[in-house]
């Protein structure tokens, strides 16, 4: 039978005066009868002052050895939760990942579906009439406002051979890789994204008036065997090209190239 119970907060203090009072009044005792005329019996208040701290010493070291097994026991615990949560930590990273890794897998065939189905896959005998097919989709798929398609010609020039909703004042200029920035796509063989056109820079015109779509994306089709630029597209949208947008295109680009080399004669005229 426990004295205190242990969850008092006071217990090993309370514990702790009564063996000091215990041990003072046994000594006290036993020196105040040592010095008496008569020695020879103990008094009977130092016996229970003596087993009262025989007692209290027991019932101390007993309060004390368990709190050093509950601390010992809550430590291990405290461990094993410890490796427990870094284990579930792991799991969660791992099916984080995996997550991720199958939310990619499924953007990747998604945008691999999107783009075969862009591509036209009626016979065409000439480039025109395919490349005029393709903008068309494009365009209704994707908010596109204008589309131009320029093919690559013997002389090394550019030229525009097909179009959407296309409108200039001007004659097009033919230019070479290096000119102008879809000859500096043509060169680079990159994509590139513009979200700041200048306002001349293209024109749209509608029942409502004209306007001046700020976004441009131009897209180069590169042959894979010779790794030839053999067109430039260029599309612009009043929305912008997010992130997912140009990797649909980036997807799309070698699927035009090889359709295009396909049309007529099999070659870039």
């Amino acid at each position: 039978m426990k004295i205190f119970p242990n969850r008092s907060r006071f217990s090993y203090g309370i514990l702790m005066l009564l063996l000091i009072a215990s041990i003072a009044g046994s000594f006290f005792s036993l020196y105040n009868h040592s010095i008496s005329e008569n020695p020879e019996s103990i008094p009977f208040i130092a016996i229970v002052l003596s087993i009262l701290t025989v007692a209290l010493l027991i019932t101390f070291y007993q309060g004390i050895s368990g709190a050093w097994n509950a601390a010992a026991t809550y430590a291990s615990q405290i461990d094993e939760l410890k490796m427990n949560l870094s284990e579930l930590k792991k799991k969660e990273e791992k099916l984080k990942n995996e997550k991720d890794a199958a939310a990619e897998q499924k953007v990747e065939e998604d945008i691999e579906e999107v783009a075969n189905n862009l591509v036209p896959q009626e016979t065409y005998e000439d480039k025109e009439a395919f490349l005029e097919k393709l903008l068309s989709n494009i365009a209704k798929q994707h908010d596109i406002v204008q589309a131009v398609a320029h093919t690559k010609q013997n002389n090394n020039q550019y030229t525009i051979t097909s179009s959407y909703a296309f409108f200039t004042e001007t004659e097009p200029q033919p230019f070479v890789e290096g000119e102008t920035l879809p000859g500096q796509v043509a060169k680079n063989k990159v994509i590139l994204n513009l979200n700041s056109v200048p306002n001349d820079y293209i024109t749209i015109l509608s029942g409502l008036g004209k306007g001046s779509p700020s976004n441009l994306l131009i897209i180069p089709i590169v042959n894979p065997e010779s790794n030839d630029c053999i067109a430039v597209i260029e599309l612009a949208s009043f929305k912008a090209f997010d992130s997912r947008k140009v990797k649909l295109f980036e997807t799309l680009s070698p699927k035009i190239s090889k359709k295009l080399l396909t049309v007529g004669n099999s070659t870039i005229e």
